[in-house]
């Protein structure tokens, strides 16, 4: 799966406590097996979702093995990105920028640590 298009990005939560990593491409590549798997055989793919639905509710490792066994049965690819050089040195500027913004991050560069620096304040300074 190729990056190249724009589907992998990074950007600073609405809380600025974490960045996310969105990877639209993993979405995508999996909405498509599921598609093939159905135009091949909708009751397998029937099967598979009732077995995941079976244990959601569950989680832990039972999930994890109904996970497995859906990715095994339908076929699907490892859930990977394949970067060019390019690409990968874009999604470093956007980690590294959206981790700069996280709230720990500010308190970590504040001059005084006991004072979080929001966007609209100044170094240190409280508006």
């Amino acid at each position: 799966m190729s990056a190249q298009d724009g589907m992998l990005h990074a950007h600073i939560d609405p809380m600025w406590m974490h960045v996310v990593l969105q990877d639209r491409g993993v979405r995508y590549g999996t909405l498509r097996t599921l598609a093939e798997a159905w135009g091949d055989s909708r009751q397998r793919v029937v099967e598979a979702l009732d077995a995941l639905a079976a244990v959601v509710d569950e989680g832990g490792p039972a999930w994890d093995a109904a996970v497995e066994d859906v990715e095994a049965d339908l076929q699907f690819d490892e859930a990977e990105v394949e970067l060019t050089h390019v690409d990968a040195y874009r999604l470093a500027d956007e980690l590294a920028a959206a981790a700069a913004l996280t709230m720990s991050a500010r308190r970590e560069a504040a001059e005084a640590p006991e004072v979080i620096a929001f966007p609209h304040q100044h170094r240190g300074e409280v508006a």
